[in-house]
């Protein structure tokens, strides 16, 4: 069975929020949050002053689970999860160190980092924070001593963790749920919080145009139909792609393509996903089809015979996003930074696509 597909990344979310929601407050309880920067290290994770907005401390950002109040420029962020990180790396920010989980170590090799991501940092190596361990996270986030927190999009974050972690740190974190807004709200809303607002406005202009600048030289992308297959969910039914406004679908149809009409009238979840039975992937012909894959096999669907009877499928018309290419964290988990590498890893490849006889 293929690696289902829980959530928009494939990680369980409610299984991550018990596992590290706990180990977070552990951290805090076991070892406590030091709210003052390490004498060691005052490059990774700071603000040039310089950039700085006049005014802009102190300042107070919304949460879900409360306010975060920063009364002055932050020197050391730690971002709660890759998209986190991401979002500090487009705001010219490198982290105090790298989240990790099984999840985005294998989709990288292991090392942790993407290549949007490798981009960004250039030559620097932030230490990982690995995630799943609970004594090990434990330790790394008191011996960090960051002064402020970083989480739009860790799924692990829950009331309890909220307010053990606040209580040390600013957490600067989602309205809503995690990775629920879209990825311009959290991109404002942490520059807001390191003081420098008109950066993200230039990020995302500059993010925004690449895609709007990839649509018009494509121009035969307008009006194509896609649809996209996410994952197999076992028992018969296979997760696409039932929104587009979220995530991959958010990207795809911000270049032109329309979400096909079959996709449309299924039940949608939170996520964007509906399900489709395995006898019925026939009804999921376009004029491109997207498919996400563990690894380059495509054997996840051409062992289904309705898989390899669709029309777009026998003339070529596939795009596939294998999880260890990092295209789907780049889209499913959308920042500035990763979705103008995806913007240049993507669009060549739906232009074949369609191209194809």
């Amino acid at each position: 069975m293929m690696f289902a597909h829980s959530g928009r990344d494939g990680v369980n979310p409610a299984g991550v929020r018990r596992r590290i929601g706990a180990l977070l407050a552990a951290a805090v309880l076991v070892t406590g949050l030091a709210a003052c920067g390490s004498d060691e290290d005052t490059t990774s994770g700071a603000t040039d002053s310089s950039d700085v907005a006049a005014g802009a401390y102190p300042v107070t950002v919304s949460g879900k689970f409360g306010d975060a109040t920063i009364d002055a420029q932050p020197v050391r962020a730690l971002p709660l999860s890759p998209q986190d990180a991401d979002i500090l790396l487009s705001l010219g920010i490198v982290p105090i160190a790298m989240p990790t989980d099984q999840q985005n170590l294998a989709a990288t090799g292991g090392t942790g980092i993407f290549p949007w991501e490798e981009e960004a940092l250039g030559g620097e190596r932030p230490e990982q924070l690995q995630l799943q361990n609970a004594a090990s996270a434990a330790e790394k986030i008191a011996a960090l001593e960051p002064d402020v927190i970083v989480s739009t999009g860790f799924w692990g974050l829950d009331q309890a963790t909220y307010d053990q972690l606040s209580a040390q740190v600013p957490v600067v974190h989602f309205d809503s749920k995690a990775n629920g807004e879209p990825w311009q709200d959290s991109t404002r809303k942490v520059a807001q919080a390191l003081g420098i607002p008109g950066k993200a406005d230039e990020v995302i202009a500059a993010a925004e145009a690449k895609a709007a600048d990839a649509r018009a030289a494509d121009p035969q992308f307008a009006g194509k139909t896609y649809n996209a297959l996410i994952g197999d969910l076992g028992g018969g039914q296979m997760a696409v792609l039932a929104s587009d406004e979220r995530g991959i679908g958010q990207f795809v149809s911000s270049l032109g393509l329309v979400l096909a009409p079959y996709a449309t009238t299924l039940p949608v979840d939170a996520d964007g996903r509906g399900m489709v039975s395995y006898e019925n992937l026939g009804d999921l012909d376009a004029d491109v089809v997207f498919v996400v894959t563990r690894t380059d096999d495509m054997g996840d669907y051409t062992k289904f015979e309705a898989w390899n009877g669709l029309p777009a499928v026998q003339r070529g018309s596939v795009v596939q996003l294998a999880r260890t290419s990092g295209l789907p964290n780049a889209l499913g988990f959308p920042s500035a930074l990763s979705l103008s590498w995806a913007t240049d890893q993507v669009v060549p490849t739906i232009s074949t696509a369609l191209a194809a006889e």
